[in-house]
């Protein structure tokens, strides 16, 4: 049996949702790829994009290599594929087996995509850089600095492991609800379609979302047609259908936690998917007044320290 070395940080059966519908016969599928800071695009088909090699293989001491992380994935992606065509695509409500699964799958594609690896390697970058400048000032031997080099190489990969049962558990006594877009507008992914998001923290800088948060959403668009999100307080359950313009708020919240690059069904694009804030006049005035109050204390501070 061959290795698994090329491995997806967005797997194949998730991408092969969003290929374009007007391919021309007898050319193989492709998706729309977009670099998100120049906006540029080009077509690509699904099992060439979002590769690593050996992204999540453990390389252990001897030598020696681990796909188990890997083949556990494949095991949540196909899975996850038969829930998705059996129930979802016809818009039917999940068994308590078929929502297990989809939570599950939710739990590996917030954890497993390059954004992520970056996040969890780059703390213990930082960690590594704080022990080092400790071990130099106290002239001690290198020994803790030096492991913690050696366990960044698995660190993301064990992160995972530790993380995805207890993520899969929380999700699944949240609320879910399917969001139904009309046949005017389409939803785009990203190359880090899950994400966290809690409307109470944006106005500071010092938190960031969390599961165990009263007012956090986990999001996820699924196709152009269908996006998920779980949330605590919102009553939102089973399939809603929604308008343009909520399809067009989604995606300019994919498009602002993407990567690298966003994907979509089509080449056509649109401006306010890529506003700062959404077109609201009520949410444009909660900024101006948040940063007032913040340009208050700084002022306060300064003149009164």
């Amino acid at each position: 049996m061959s290795e698994p070395k090329s491995q997806h940080t967005v797997p194949q059966c998730y991408l092969r949702q969003f290929v374009d519908p007007n391919t021309p016969a007898g050319q193989e599928p492709y998706v729309w790829v977009f670099e998100r800071a120049s906006k540029k695009g080009k077509k690509r088909a699904p099992k060439n994009i979002m590769t690593e090699t050996d992204v999540y293989t453990f390389n252990w001491k001897d030598g020696g290599k681990d796909y188990v992380l890997e083949r556990t994935f494949a095991q949540i992606e196909s899975d996850y594929a038969l829930v998705y065509e059996r129930s979802i695509r016809r818009k039917i409500p999940l068994d308590q087996k078929e929502h297990a699964i989809l939570c599950g799958f939710v739990a590996a594609m917030l954890q497993r995509t390059t954004k992520q690896k970056e996040h969890v390697e780059g703390f213990y970058d930082q960690l590594k850089t704080i022990v080092e400048n400790q071990e130099k000032a106290q002239g001690i031997p290198a020994r803790l600095s030096q492991q913690l080099g050696r366990e960044k190489e698995n660190v993301h990969k064990m992160t995972i492991i530790y993380s995805l049962p207890f993520i899969a558990s929380t999700l699944g006594k949240m609320n879910l609800a399917f969001l139904c877009a009309d046949r005017r507008s389409s939803f785009i992914t990203s190359d880090a379609p899950c994400s966290l998001f809690n409307p109470e923290l944006q106005w500071q800088r010092f938190y960031g979302p969390g599961l165990g948060q009263r007012h956090v959403e986990v999001s996820m668009p699924l196709s152009p047609e269908i996006a998920i999100v779980f949330s605590w307080v919102n009553n939102m359950r089973g399939y809603l259908g929604i308008g343009q313009d909520a399809v067009h708020e989604f995606n300019r919240h994919v498009f602002g936690h993407s990567h690298e690059c966003f994907i979509a069904n089509s080449p056509k694009l649109r401006r306010r998917w890529f506003r700062r804030y959404p077109l609201d006049p009520v949410f444009l005035w909660r900024v101006v007044r948040a940063r007032l109050k913040m340009k208050f204390a700084q002022w306060r501070h300064k003149h009164h320290a």
